[in-house]
């Protein structure tokens, strides 16, 4: 037996008191998994490996090799991007991009397929014509003829809706509501040919123009979609339909909307926080907001609703539970956030009740759906666990089994709906809301879509008792306040985000795949407004 030196006795006395320690700290196994992270091999291991290698049967192309994408560093310095000290020289260059002479003459820089990906993944800051987000396709003039008769005047659409308020038969009986809203699927285009932006669709806007349809799209990756409707038969079978698509957001759109005051402008918002315009008149997106907490980290918009007291007014909740109002004629550098705190988690959905506009409900991941007055401020809310965050006066709560996807008003009759992962839509009086808020109707609707499906939300008609909610058997059903079911409209897949057209009995829906559905009457007639 070999003696041991004086150095490898005392580098196993260092071992095994070492492996000791690990022991009493339960890290007996971090020390081989840290080797196998790290690619370090055990002797053991070394010679499983070789023995599996003689083993192994050859496999068929072995002289087809993959190839592996360049790895391209994060950052480089100006030098290695071909660029001088005062930033003169050639365009931000990596070795990935090549120089192209074009027909006159002139070089072309070449993008690589990561930069495009890059590209793809970016935020869009400051003001920009829509035209220079699109790739290819119209210029400026071909793309303001697409949307001129959405943008030739500034109408006043906030006080046009109040009018139709005005109008609401309360008595309806439920065989004229039925026959209303025995609608037709849009047949000139297949749903499966109208795809308006390229990923899940996670908002849809009916523009309330009654001349002509323009149906508006948001999905997860941020892209925004325009969908002139064509209402004409068509004779060439090679046609398709007319949209348009542009990247304005790197998350998810959350809302759509227009300015009541002005319905050739719309208002989208997103996940990243952003909040933009997109002009219909000259075809600009303007830059208005992002949303900040008091550490200026970004704040996602779950939803937002222009007030009906001040249609300047926009309320905002955010996915950290957060609510604030922004007067939108503020200039950018003027807004103050002023954040109040309505929960603490995601607040999923907001709805401002048009009978008390101070009144607003919102529906949260913490289970409950909550009324609030936002006229009185609560310094120190006893429910938060954030002492020092003020929060506004709570009227009602109701308590879900589990999370509440989305509260809506109707527009006159005081009836309040939510719906959530519970599998229930609620219906609430909420004429005169006590502290204890109780459901007056619960009807039984699957709402579990997971992962690959955006979240079902019911919605009021603006100018009518009824409201939608999509259908996991693939159809969107409609409901008055009474929980009567007026319609049950069959799709091909499920269209989950739905969207009302303010006056007319019109209706989309958008799926997972950016394709919607639309669903419309056969009259044009004042009498179904």
């Amino acid at each position: 037996m070999v003696e041991l030196t004086e150095f490898q006795k005392k580098r196993q006395e260092n071992i095994k008191r070492n492996n000791d320690l690990l022991q009493k700290l339960n890290l007996t196994n971090k020390a081989s998994e840290i080797k196998r992270e790290a690619g370090v091999l055990t002797e053991d291991e070394k010679r499983r490996k070789k023995k599996k290698i003689a083993t192994s049967k050859p496999k068929r192309n072995v002289n087809v090799k993959k190839e592996k994408s360049p790895t391209v560093p994060v950052r480089r310095s100006r030098r290695l991007r071909g660029e001088s000290v005062d930033t003169d020289g050639i365009p931000n260059v990596n070795d990935n991009q090549l120089f192209k002479l074009n027909g006159n003459g002139d070089v072309k820089l070449e993008s690589s397929p990561e930069d495009d990906q890059v590209l793809k993944d970016m935020k869009v800051i400051g003001d920009v014509k829509l035209s220079d987000l699109l790739k290819e396709g119209d210029d400026d003039n071909a793309l303001l003829d697409k949307f001129k008769s959405f943008s030739s005047r500034p109408s006043d659409f906030f006080n046009e809706l109040k009018k139709y308020r005005g109008n609401i038969k309360l008595d309806a009986e439920l065989e004229t509501q039925l026959k209303e809203f025995d609608l037709n699927l849009y047949d000139i285009f297949q749903p499966n040919e109208i795809k308006i932006v390229y990923e899940r669709i996670s908002a849809i806007y009916f523009h309330p123009s009654i001349e002509k349809k323009l149906v508006v799209a948001g999905d997860i990756s941020g892209n925004v979609g325009l969908w002139n409707v064509r209402d004409e038969p068509i004779d060439d079978e090679l046609l398709e339909p007319e949209i348009t698509r542009f990247k304005l957001f790197n998350k998810n759109v959350g809302r759509i909307d227009c300015f009541p005051t002005n319905s050739s402008k719309l208002l989208a918002t997103s996940y990243d926080g952003s909040i933009r315009s997109i002009d219909l008149s000259n075809l600009e997106s303007e830059d208005l907001l992002i949303l900040t907490n008091e550490y200026d980290d970004a704040l996602g918009v779950s939803d937002c609703q222009f007030s009906y007291d001040d249609p300047n007014v926009l309320f905002v909740t955010t996915l950290s539970g957060e609510f604030t109002t922004l007067d939108m004629r503020m200039k950018k550098g003027e807004f103050n956030n002023k954040l109040k705190r309505l929960s603490d988690k995601k607040i999923g959905s907001m709805s401002i009740n048009p009978n008390r506009p101070y009144e607003i409900a919102t529906g949260s991941l913490d289970r409950t759906l909550k009324l609030w007055d936002i006229r009185k401020i609560v310094n120190k809310p006893d429910w938060s666990q954030y002492e020092d965050f003020p929060s506004h006066e709570i009227v009602s709560t109701y308590d879900s089994r589990l999370s509440v996807s989305a509260v809506s008003y109707s527009p006159t009759d005081n009836t309040l709906v939510c719906n959530g992962y519970d599998d229930t839509i609620r219906l609430f009086d909420v004429t005169k809301p006590s502290e204890d808020l109780q459901p007056k109707l619960t009807l039984k609707h699957n709402c579990q879509t997971g992962r690959w499906t955006s979240i079902l939300k019911a919605r009021f008609k603006p100018n009518k008792n009824v409201f939608a909610i999509a259908n996991m058997s693939r159809a969107i059903d409609i409901y008055n306040s009474d929980g009567q079911q007026l319609a049950h409209l069959n799709t091909a897949t499920v269209p989950a985000v739905v969207s009302w057209h303010p006056l007319r009995n019109w209706i989309v829906g958008g799926n997972s795949s950016g394709k919607v559905f639309l669903f419309q009457d056969d009259s044009n007639n004042e009498d179904t407004l």
